[in-house]
Order: C-alpha cells, then structure tokens, then sequence
C-alpha cells in the first residue's frame, strides 16, 4: 500500500522512507499544505544533519523542485532559520518561522510545525514537517486564536485539565492538573503521566486510553500519586480530540474526589450507626439478619430491653439517661465475640447477633452473660443506679421468614420476659409464637369492632344503698364478645388497645354510645314509658385520651349531638392517668367542669399522690378503690379488718372535708355494705348491686323504678384470656 501510494503521486520516484506509516503518507500527498519528512541517522552518526526522505507535489510548487528531486536534500538547504536544527524534539510537537529557498534562490517567510513519527526503524528520527504558508497565515491566526483561548479558559480553570494532541502523551496541562500532580507543568508536558498512576490502576487506566483514541467518551475512577507520594482517588473524564497533522488525542478532565468519597463514607457510616453508642443501627442489623437467615446454622438473636428506663429518663433526665445508654452498650461489646454483632435499633433496646449458639445450654449461657453484664451497677451523676433487663432470643436455625420478622418474634420474646416479672430471658417457642400471633389477630379484629360499633357498652347502677337501693346513676363499661371466641376479658382487650393505640378511639366510642342511650332513656321517661331515668353517667376517660388534641371539643359534639348537657356526664380519672402530664389533666378537666361536667377520681388511694390531686384537681367525687372495700368484714371484723375500716373511713371523712362526693366501689357481700353505709358513705357499685347490664336489662330496671335489691354475687361467666 505504502509503495502504491507513493508511487501513485511520484511516478518513477524513489521508494517510500522506511519507518513511516504509509497511511501518513497517503493523506499527505493528497494535501494543498506543503510536507516534508526528514530523518537523521540514530548514534553513532547523529550528527549529520536531517536530510528530506519524502515530499508531497505542494512542496514542489513551494521549492520549485520536483518532489522526487527534493528527496535526499539536506534540510538546512531548503529551510533557513536564526535558530539550530537542532530544535526538534523527540518527545513534542514544535513550531517555528523559518525562510523557505526557492530553486532561484529566492526566500519565503513560512512557518514550519514539526511532530516526531513513531517509532519504526531502529537506524533513523523521522519527523514530519508541515509548512505553513503566507496565504494561510489568517486562517492559521484564526486556529492560533482559537487554541489560545482554549488554553486559557483551560488554564485558569480550576477543574485540573490534560490535553494529548498524539497517543497518551500530554502536550499540555493547565495549573490545576500541575497542583495535583506536585510538578511543574513543562515537566509533565510530553511526560508519561501515567507513572502517577497507581501500579495496580494503570492497566485500567490504558484500557481507558486505548478507547478514548478508537473514539469513545471514557469516564472512569481512579487513584494518582502526587510528588510528595499522597494518593488522592479522581475521577477521569476524557473525550477523543483528533488535531490536524497530529492525529488521535484526547482533552480530559481530572476531578480530585477523595474529600467528596471521605464524606461519602462518613454518611454512609451515619446511615447505618447510631450516633449516640457507635453501635450499628436497626438498618444495618435488618441486612446482617438478611445475610444470615436460611443458610445460618447456630445463630441466636438476642433483644436485649431495659426495664423501668423511663425512670432514668424522667428522674435524671435525658442526658443521664444517655451515659446509662452508651455503658450499657460499652459493656454489652465486650460480652460478645469476634464476628457478632451488637446493634441499638433504638430507645432503650439493644439486639445480639451471636453465632454458635446451638441449644438451650448455649441460650442460657449466652443470655445470663448478658444479664450479668447489665446488673453490674452504672455511676450517673453521683448516683449508684443498679440497671435490670429484659431478654427475647429467636434462633435463626431454619427460619425462612424476612429480617423484620425476626426483629418482631424478638420483640414477642422480650414482651413475654417482661410480663413474667422482668430481669429475665424468653425464648421464642410455638407457645410464645401462637400467644403473639393471638394478639395480632385479636388487634386487628378488635379494631374493626371499634370502627363499626361493634364493642359492646354496658352499665352497672351506682346505687344509694338500701333494701331495696335506689339507682343514681351508672358508670359505662366497654365489653366485646368475638364472633369466634366469644367474651374477651375486659383487662386483654383494653391492654391491646393500648399497645395499637386505640384506646382514644375505645374511649370516643364508649362516650358517644352512653350519651346517646341516655338521652333515649330521658325521652323514655318524659313519655311515661318508663319510670324513672338515671342522674348521670360516667366515663372512664385515659391519660392518652385526655392529652389528645381537641378531646374537649369532642366531648362537646357528643354531648350536643345526643341533645344533653355536660352535667349529664361525669368524666372518671385513674390515679396513674392524673400522674402521667397532672398539668395537661388539669387545664383540660377545669375546663369541661366549668361549663357543668363533672369530674371523679377513679381508684382513689391506689396512687401515690392522692392528695395532691386534690389540691389541683377540680373534683367532684371520689371513688374509693375496691383493694379496699374487699377487706371489710363487718362491725365486729376486730384486728384483720381494722386498717382497712380506718383507711375507708379516712377517706369518707376527708371527701365530706372538702365537700366531696364518695362512692365505694366493688361491694360485693352485706358485710361490705354493712360496713360502708356506717362509715356515711351516700353511694356505692357492686356486684351485691348488680353486676354490669346490657342496655335491655337495664330497660328493665328503670322500668321498677330504678330500685335493685341486694344479693350475694354469684361467679363470672368466662372470658377469653389475654
């Protein structure tokens, strides 16, 4: 091909110059641009001077010789310049003004631009030279324009720039790219840059290379070695550039990342700790147990709950709860392996990812170690506070279910551990498994219920006592019967309530149904239908009930909505509800009473305050708890029954102090009865009364009168237990 070409354009000339690519050669000879290529002999004969091997026809017209005479022609016969030949160089493309003399004689201000050839023959340098003529100095000023402005744009850039007019060469960089590097940029022009790359990225970094001179846009990332041996990861974008009479090249941009990957990390290291312990957070646990669950054998995991921590908290405050927080986990980290893992999915919870427990002995092992751990007693602000924990251990071995799953049987497990006392383990078995799955079912149906009305209410009179006793009023009682089950007891359902946050729903629903029978027993009894109507009824309300946005407006709708008044409704407070925000109770409860509510305070005595709820609270009546009331045995009880009769007595002659309403609740014998009406007690609840009616038997008893004849309780029907 090499030889066609020339000989296609120099018939009869000589042969094509060894060591130059004919594909070169091909383009040259077609082109309007004067070429040359020279050469000189390698050592030991470098110093002859460089002597014409080639000439296209535009050179001839140039030189007024011919192209084939041209050829073995000493340079410095045809080109003259103040400067030595010698100014070309191996490594980089230079350029140059030079007098061009013609066969006459005569000369001719040119331009040269010189570029070494690649390496080919072992006895000569080869360089190409193109000249540039005086027609072509406005376009050749256009293109010099255009590249100074390119070179400054890229030079003040801060974005590190690199350009290669041939190969992977650089023929410049900007100030940015010298910085990184550590180097001056005239020493890194027509270097190998990539000996700053590092050795085990570098074939990589070829690779890259090699596309972007076939024509692809190559971004990649990699690691360079500064002058002062640092390693900073950059990102390398390059794009292909192809200059005039130089040939395949590239203009690249170097992204220093290393601060970006290090705050990478760092994020990536936040998503997946909690800040407070350093512990790996429930993210990173739930992939942990989806990496272990189905081919892990012997893996235990362990919830590990604090019991009574929001003591801590409340008592000492937030930031001492957080050192109890940080040592519990200090100490749980050394209790375990290399290769477990100790995580805080969060508040006071803490789960063990532990291997090679393989049985019970190794359960118990482990989960003592644990207890252990946590008993030793922690120092918080001058304190000694002796920390206690709940433990739930599922096994992995053979469970197929997800990583949130595993989590939630651990949180079963820890449940069971607590409610058998605390400061104990649990293992996850069937019987757990089922009792947990029975809750869930029963949540959910018990929500239901709540939203379509079906949670039954029913009512026990609060009589004044007698014989007969005379109905006053009646406190409402929510009861649900499962369509499957039948009863739930009254203490399960509402404990699930609690758990699923439904008991402000449980209390709305309760208050509405009770309003609205008692406004169909008042229009009963203005028509003559039936005897008598009740005073009043009254309502257990919750603590999270009362804390709830808008609770007193909502009790106005219903009250409104039922065409009665708020003296109809008497809103009845637990001791433990005033305890958990007295200050929210307190401006929500004066409120409702001043516009006529009235206001009871449930299980008094059971609490540890009680006075000071009376100091604060707008109250009404008190309810003297039934803990009380059961141990009466009538007036000659002697010593067993004293203490009892002095507190109830206490309480009676405290409420008339202070003006006060009492009812004793749970009267179940005539001793009872007995007792309590001597003490001056004007109302009572009991099961000696009558148990809880449905609203049909309660029809019945207004009716008689309102009248209810004492006698002796008789057992419960069953109820599904929790």
């Amino acid at each position: 091909m090499l030889n066609e070409a020339w000989r296609s354009h120099h018939p009869g000339g000589s042969e094509t110059p060894a060591g130059v690519d004919a594909a070169l050669l091909h383009y040259a000879a077609a082109a309007d641009q004067p070429v040359l290529v020279i050469s000189r002999p390698k050592a030991p004969a470098g110093f002859e001077v460089p002597r014409v091997r080639w000439a296209n026809h535009a050179s001839s017209d140039l030189f007024g010789i011919e192209a084939d005479h041209l050829v073995d022609l000493a340079v410095t016969r045809l080109l003259r310049t103040d400067g030595d030949i010698e100014r070309l160089a191996r490594e980089r493309r230079t350029r140059y003004a030079v007098d061009a003399v013609t066969a006459g004689g005569g000369l001719r201000h040119v331009e040269v631009v010189a570029w070494p050839v690649p390496e080919r023959d072992p006895r000569e340098h080869f360089w190409v030279l193109a000249v540039v003529l005086p027609e072509d100095e406005r376009a050749q000023a256009a293109l010099r324009a255009a590249e100074e402005r390119f070179a400054t744009l890229a030079q003040s850039s801060p974005v590190p720039t690199i350009v290669s007019d041939v190969g992977a060469r650089l023929s410049r960089v900007n100030d940015a790219f010298a910085e990184l590097v550590g180097l001056p940029a005239e020493e890194l022009c027509g270097t190998g840059w990539l000996t700053h790359v590092v050795d085990d990225e570098r074939a990589g970094v070829v690779e890259a290379i090699a596309g972007v001179l076939a024509g692809e846009r190559v971004v990649l990332d990699t690691r360079l070695r500064n002058a002062a041996g640092q390693v900073r990861w950059v990102t390398v974008r390059l794009n292909p550039s192809r200059t005039p009479g130089y040939g395949a090249g590239f203009i690249g941009t170097v992204e220093d990342v290393t601060d970006r990957l290090a705050r990478e990390h760092r994020l990536a290291y936040q998503a997946q700790h909690d800040l407070l312990t350093g512990l790996p957070n429930r993210l990173a646990l739930l992939e942990r147990l989806a990496d272990l669950i189905g081919p892990s054998r012997g893996v235990g995991v362990l919830m590990v709950d604090l019991d009574d921590f929001k003591t801590v908290n409340d008592g000492l405050g937030p930031e001492a709860g957080d050192a109890v927080l940080v040592e519990v986990a200090r100490r749980l980290a050394r209790t375990v392996r290399s290769g477990d893992m100790v995580a805080r999915p969060g508040g006071d919870e803490f789960v063990l990812v532990c291997h090679d427990v393989d049985d019970l002995d190794a359960v118990r092992a482990t989960a003592r170690r644990v207890l252990d751990a946590v008993l030793v007693p922690v120092e918080v602000n001058g304190l000694r506070l002796r920390l206690v924990a709940s433990i739930g251990v599922v096994l992995l071995d053979g469970l197929t279910c997800s990583a949130e799953e595993v989590v939630r049987d651990a949180g079963i497990a820890v449940h069971e551990a607590k409610a058998a006392g605390g400061g104990r383990w649990t293992l996850l078995d069937e019987g757990v498994r089922t009792r947990a799955r029975r809750a869930l079912r029963l949540v959910a149906d018990l929500r239901e219920a709540i939203a379509r009305g079906g949670v039954d209410v029913h009512y026990q009179p609060i009589v004044r006592p007698g014989r007969p006793a005379q109905l006053r009023g009646l406190e409402a009682l929510c009861r649900w019967t499962h369509p499957e089950l039948g009863p739930v007891s009254p203490q399960t359902f509402v404990e699930l309530a609690e758990r699923a946050n439904l008991v402000p729903a449980l209390d709305h629903h309760v208050l509405t149904v009770a309003l609205r029978d008692l406004a169909s027993w008042r229009a009963a009894h203005a028509a003559g239908e039936l005897a008598t109507s009740p005073d009043h009824v009254a309502v257990n309300v919750s603590a999270v009930s009362l804390a709830a946005d808008g609770f007193s407006d909502g009790v106005r709708r219903a009250v409104a909505s039922a065409g009665l008044e708020l003296r109809d409704v008497c809103l009845e407070v637990t001791e433990t509800a005033l305890a958990s925000d007295l200050r929210a109770c307190r401006q929500v409860l004066e409120e409702l009473r001043r516009d006529g509510a009235r206001v009871a305070i449930d299980d008094f005595g059971t609490g540890y305050s009680s006075l000071a709820y009376l100091k604060d609270l707008p109250v009404d009546h008190l309810k003297v708890d039934r803990s009380f009331v059961r141990d009466l045995h009538g007036r000659d009880e002697g010593v067993a029954g004293g203490p009892a009769r002095a507190v109830a007595a206490a309480v009676v002659s405290l409420a008339r102090t202070l003006g006060l309403g009492v009812v004793a609740e749970g009267v179940e014998t005539f001793e009872q009865d007995e007792v309590i009406t001597d003490l001056g007690c004007e109302a009572v609840q009991g099961y000696l009364y009558s148990r809880p009616l449905t609203r049909e038997a309660l029809i019945e008893v207004l009716r008689g009168g309102g009248e209810l004849v004492p006698r002796p309780a008789v057992p419960t029907p069953r109820e599904v237990p929790a």
